[in-house]
């Protein structure tokens, strides 16, 4: 029986402040439940498998192009630790693709902490996340790097890119709906398109980022006490204010009545926005039921906040 080597990490939601977050704002940010998992075993060739994407790269073959990052990353694993046996990685994943939910990143962690621990060396958070953000960096470019800090880490934070991090406690774990439009957008522009509004009116802009990472402070104290009522309200508001600056869409406006009809306490836009997901904050006694209506929709429940990488053998 071949031994393998086994990594999960989480993947992720932005409570409060995306968008912002790229100006200097404060984000607000949270593992959940769902992540990624790869499991890596020595094999006669290298070989690298995305069973969601449908995707296998062995040695010696044209490199798919999703799966680019992880066989350079490979290579520069093996370079730097001297590894000369062949592996063989298979990368699954339980959130939706391209969807804001951090898939890749989570991916990305998953598949180094698993070769790490696969032939025998410590897995250090640290470097798990600096091997893990070269990887993003070649699926997206300039990430802040908070989707792999998040990975690595779990948890609630404050995070802001100049650096900045803060764990913020849970007194008890907080239930949330996750739902998907099953639309795809470009990250890129729609980061560009809310930029836009800096070119056009660079101090009313600036005012709306201090006030956006005032309001995401605000939230995690909010959330930290347990006064849901009073976080899902920040929510709401969040997401008018983002849909206001031209990142929302129909479909994640119709989700968001759509629960506030229904009882939740908040829901707005999570990621770039222009489709992907949208959270939603139920009542946390009645979470089940919101969940149930919306049964013409991928939705499901998560809980937070939720720990980061694991490691293991099977």
């Amino acid at each position: 029986m071949r031994l393998e080597s086994c990594a999960f990490s989480p993947g992720k939601v932005i409570l409060l402040g995306e968008h912002f977050v790229v100006h200097g704002a404060k984000a607000l940010v949270a593992a959940i439940d769902q992540g990624s998992t790869t499991k890596s075993s020595y094999g006669s060739v290298d070989e690298i498998v995305s069973e969601n994407l449908g995707l296998i790269w062995r040695e010696g073959a044209p490199v798919p192009a999703p799966l680019l990052a992880f066989k350079n990353t490979l290579d520069r694993m093996k370079e730097e630790l001297k590894i000369s046996k062949k592996i063989r990685s298979v990368i699954h994943t339980d959130l939706p693709i391209s969807a804001g939910l951090g898939s890749s990143s989570s991916s990305s962690v998953s598949f180094v902490a698993s070769i790490l621990n696969l032939v025998g060396k410590a897995v250090n958070f640290d470097h798990v996340y600096d091997m893990a953000l070269e990887a993003e960096r070649v699926i997206h470019g300039n990430p802040s790097g908070v989707d792999v800090f998040i990975g690595v880490n779990g948890g609630v934070h404050l995070f802001q890119k100049d650096g900045y991090k803060e764990s913020i406690a849970l007194s008890t774990p907080v239930k949330l709906i996750i739902v998907n439009t099953g639309i795809s957008r470009s990250t890129s522009g729609l980061i560009a398109k809310f930029s836009n509004h800096k070119r056009l009116f660079p101090a009313y802009f600036n005012g709306l980022v201090k006030a956006s990472s005032n309001l995401t402070v605000t939230g995690a104290r909010y959330l930290g006490e347990d006064r849901l009522e009073e976080f899902g309200l920040l929510m709401t508001y969040q997401h008018a204010i983002l849909a206001f600056l031209g990142v929302s869409c129909g479909a994640l406006d119709d989700i968001v009545n759509f629960s506030l009809e229904n009882g939740a306490l908040g829901a707005k836009l999570t990621g770039a926005g222009g489709g992907g997901c949208a959270i939603v904050l139920p009542e946390q006694s009645s979470a089940h039921e919101l969940l149930e209506k919306f049964n013409d929709k991928e939705a499901f429940m998560t809980c937070i906040p939720t720990g980061g990488l694991r490691v293991w053998m099977e």
